[in-house]
């Protein structure tokens, strides 16, 4: 019977070794000078909050290791003293349940897919990939100055590229699963295609829809995101860029950036028109757009509107349906103007508790930002700004981040308004329910809270229009004091 019992325990234990992924490595100029690398793991089946895994480790004469444990396919990135170790080339990789990579940097100042050794169970995905890249970096460096570029050598030049991957792509023998291949090959054509799409959105050319038509649709390019399930991982955002560029003549002229917010029903019903038929393609992209669309708006007639569209249009298996329910339940009970805002209690620099009710009888402008956030790094000086034009005592900032500790003391002013209150969620991240309450999916995200600590509403950017700003909380006091 011991022995039986022994025999288990070893099986099991075997079994447990087995399911877990591993990522480790040497960074040879961290022997004698410890560097921080940060691990996270994202779940391409979630919309509403994808990353399901972040650790951080110091090296140990040069050495790392990351172990977690996944059920399939997830996406990870690696960023080693703030810079992401897989760029240029690529910002994060496939990995695979049990895999157990290992990395090998030889100079932490010269990073990229492609100065990386990285050996071990699972390496086939890299290497497939670096394939790839070493014959698309090749045409990068016969291209002229990416400003200096016509729109139509950009189109030129993508296509070529494109050509590449799938050249490469059909003539790998190697023992690579099909499924894989095809998802590596939609990776690296969003990374070319996402620059495109951008500068034809920004584009006034007259010329641009009779390029896209050329290159884009009547190549089918959109295809390696449609194929199996790729959408989940790789060209979501472009395909609904996709609908724009082919819909409008000049997407800039006719659509512009808040096309898809201030027509809502009219992109999702050109959602159905061009991805009806592709049920998984209409389920992801009226999904993100919902939960999208939650995040940027107060709970509006609008809003259940456009739940209602959803409801009818998508179908009961969409993996989203969950999420973008609770997400609107979580909106229409936490971002309608004049309700209980979220009754927060957090820290701040010192370890001083602040809640809600210690605020009562002020305005509150709340910014929620992260160490590293581009967009939050430009909000800090217009909010400062604004602040210092404000010059009330009943008008009170908050900063309050979602990073670790550490890494939020080091962005304080840098990426928050110098003089604001400075808090943080307490180690919990975007974990933490005053996140999920509010829905809150992109940084910089301000809320602001009236003197009855009420929500009173998404204000407008103080980035494009500090008047707009300011005018928008003197409103808010006036209206509490009447």
């Amino acid at each position: 019977m011991k022995i039986l019992s022994v025999i288990c325990i070893l099986i099991s234990c075997s079994a447990l070794c087995h399911s877990q992924t591993k990522i480790s490595g040497f960074v040879k100029d961290a022997v004698n000078s410890p560097k921080e690398l940060v691990l996270t793991v994202y779940d391409p089946f979630s919309i509403y909050n994808p990353q399901i895994i972040e650790d951080t480790v110091i090296t140990r004469k040069g050495n790392f290791d990351f172990t977690f444990n996944i059920k399939k396919e997830m996406i990870v990135g690696i960023e080693l003293s703030g810079k992401s170790i897989f760029f240029p080339g690529t910002y994060k990789l496939v990995i695979s349940p049990n895999d157990s990579l290992y990395i090998n940097i030889d100079d932490s100042k010269k990073l990229g897919i492609l100065n990386l050794n990285i050996t071990g169970r699972g390496y086939e995905k890299v290497n497939f990939k670096k394939m790839i890249l070493r014959d698309v970096f090749a045409v990068f460096k016969t291209d002229p100055k990416y400003q200096d570029q016509s729109l139509y050598y950009k189109f030129l030049t993508t296509d070529r590229k494109l050509n590449i991957i799938d050249s490469v792509c059909n003539s790998y023998n190697g023992f690579l699963d099909a499924k894989v291949r095809s998802l590596i090959r939609a990776e690296v054509y969003e990374s070319l295609l996402e620059s495109l799409f951008i500068a034809v959105k920004r584009s006034d050319n007259d010329s641009s829809k009779t390029y896209f038509k050329k290159f884009i649709v009547q190549k089918n390019r959109m295809e390696p995101f449609i194929e199996e399930k790729n959408i989940f991982y790789a060209g979501g955002t472009l395909l609904s860029e996709f609908i724009l560029l082919n819909e409008f003549k000049n997407p800039l002229l006719y659509a512009g950036d808040r096309f898809k917010t201030d027509s809502a029903i009219t992109y999702c019903n050109l959602i159905i028109k061009y991805f009806g038929k592709k049920s998984h393609v209409k389920n992801y992209l009226l999904s993100n757009f919902m939960i999208s669309y939650l995040n940027s708006k107060i709970f509006d007639k609008t809003s259940k509107v456009l739940y209602d569209f959803y409801l009818k249009n998508t179908d009961q298996l969409n993996p989203f349906l969950t999420e973008v329910s609770n997400s609107y339940f979580r909106s229409q009970r936490s971002l309608q103007v004049g309700k209980p805002f979220f009754n927060f209690s957090l820290t701040d620099t010192v370890g001083n508790i602040h809640a809600l009710p210690d605020f009562k009888g002020k305005v509150l402008i709340i910014d929620f930002w992260f160490t590293g956030c581009s967009g939050c790094k430009q909000m800090a000086p217009a909010l400062d700004a604004v602040e210092k034009s404000l010059n009330d005592e009943n008008v009170i900032f908050i900063s309050i981040n979602v990073d670790k500790k550490e890494r939020w003391l080091k962005g304080i002013g840098q990426y928050s308004s110098k003089s604001s209150l400075q808090l943080y969620t307490m180690e919990e991240k975007f974990h933490h329910p005053i996140i999920r309450s509010l829905n809150i999916l992109g940084y910089p995200a301000l809320f602001v809270v009236d003197a009855r600590g009420n929500f009173a509403g998404i204000p407008p950017d103080p980035r494009s229009s500090q008047a707009d700003f300011i005018q928008f909380i003197k409103k808010v006091k006036k209206e509490v004091a009447n």
